[in-house]
């Protein structure tokens, strides 16, 4: 297969990072056959400075890049625009990953679910949460059984993000004015990926709005929902992109019937886990310790464990570098998209269900499943 030509939009150059910059660095760590060969931004000078900098064609038009030539194209644009771009990229033949979350609104769903069946190209949502190693981790133990039959989960996203809420003249940005669901894709994608299932059912809560801590901002600080999946477990929810408080981004708990996993907390603490089968017995009177996670992850991870330092260009630990091995993968035939656009739908309708559900007092919503369309 000749070499898969990308194409990145969104240059950054506003508020915040630049994500394609980050997946246009990782794609060269990769060392694989995949160049990137076209930028795109609304702002030319923020399409020119990037489009420099990865020895790439510069453009101001999205459907002029889409025509220009390219197999794939990573969209990392503000998250409203997210489905519609990626239904045009699929519907012109063209690869598609897309930064979180996959839609704003069930309407935009249904949109990019029906675009992601009717085309022959691939579609991959860039949860990178769900290729941290830790996640990769518990996710081959609790296949292999060591966590017995999983039946609850606990995903937290909490991340002072104010900064980005603000332009230099003090408007508000897109992340200012909010949309139509909570981000949950960070909390709740790996949790789902973990016990191998999807939302069904959920039911939300929230502080109220406007922001306590922001009054021009107009949504709640944080959002909490519980979700039933179609296993039957249960899982709880937390997003918070805005209360002041030390990040924690990442946080997961797993319980099974023969074994429990938490992630750490802050103050030196680590992941850390008990198995049944392997540490003391719990009781009421004399209950079991934890144990470091990390003891697993020669006999889990090697692989993980084996790659270099290049493969961390992208911010995010290696889970960049993981992530664009398998979209690269998924292009060329090699197996399917491990987050297509059914399962980037898993991952983000909940949040949107979730918001419903907390306007309306916390009435649960049914989480609709796409691949069910007709």
């Amino acid at each position: 297969m000749a070499a898969i030509r990308v194409g990145i939009l969104g240059a950054g150059g506003g508020v915040g990072s630049s994500r394609g910059s980050s997946f246009a660095r990782v794609c060269k760590a990769l060392r694989e056959d995949v160049r990137v060969t076209a930028v795109c931004d609304i702002v030319p000078e923020y399409a020119n400075r990037a489009a420099a900098e990865v020895d790439a064609e510069p453009f101001y038009d999205y459907n002029r890049m889409l025509a220009s030539g390219i197999d794939a194209v990573v969209i990392a644009t503000p998250l409203p625009l997210h489905a519609d771009q990626a239904i045009q990229a699929l519907e012109a033949g063209v690869h598609v990953l897309s930064e979180v979350t996959a839609c704003h609104d069930l309407a935009s769903a249904e949109r990019l679910a029906r675009a992601a069946r009717s085309s022959r190209a691939v579609y991959m949502m860039a949860e990178n949460y769900r290729y941290f190693d830790q996640v990769e981790l518990v996710r081959r133990m609790a296949a292999d059984g060591r966590f017995g039959e999983l039946y609850y989960g606990e995903g937290e996203y909490l991340h002072d993000c104010r900064d980005l809420f603000y332009n230099a003249d003090g408007t508000l940005t897109w992340r200012g004015k909010g949309w139509d669901g909570t981000y949950c894709t960070h909390s709740l994608g790996p949790l789902l990926y973990i016990f191998d299932d999807r939302v069904v059912r959920v039911t939300g809560m929230d502080t109220g709005a406007p922001s306590r801590t922001n009054p021009q901002i107009p949504f709640p600080d944080s959002t909490t929902f519980l979700a039933k999946t179609a296993k039957g477990a249960l899982l709880k929810i937390r997003v918070d992109y805005q209360s002041p408080r030390p990040h924690k981004m990442d946080y997961y708990a797993v319980q099974g019937t023969a074994g429990a996993y938490e992630a750490w907390r802050g103050l030196g603490d680590q992941d850390k886990l008990w198995l049944s089968d392997s540490h003391e017995a719990s009781h009421c009177s004399a209950g079991c310790d934890w144990h470091p996670l990390a003891d697993y992850a020669q006999q889990y991870i090697p692989d993980r464990l084996a790659v270099g330092k290049e493969a961390r260009l992208g911010g995010h630990g290696t889970s960049e570098y993981w992530l664009l091995k398998d979209w690269f993968a998924a292009i060329r035939g090699e197996q399917p998209s491990p987050i297509d656009a059914f399962r980037a739908l898993d991952y983000t309708v909940p949040g949107i269900c979730a918001v419903i559900s907390a306007r309306q007092g916390g009435t649960p919503v049914e989480v609709p499943d796409y691949r069910n369309l007709i």
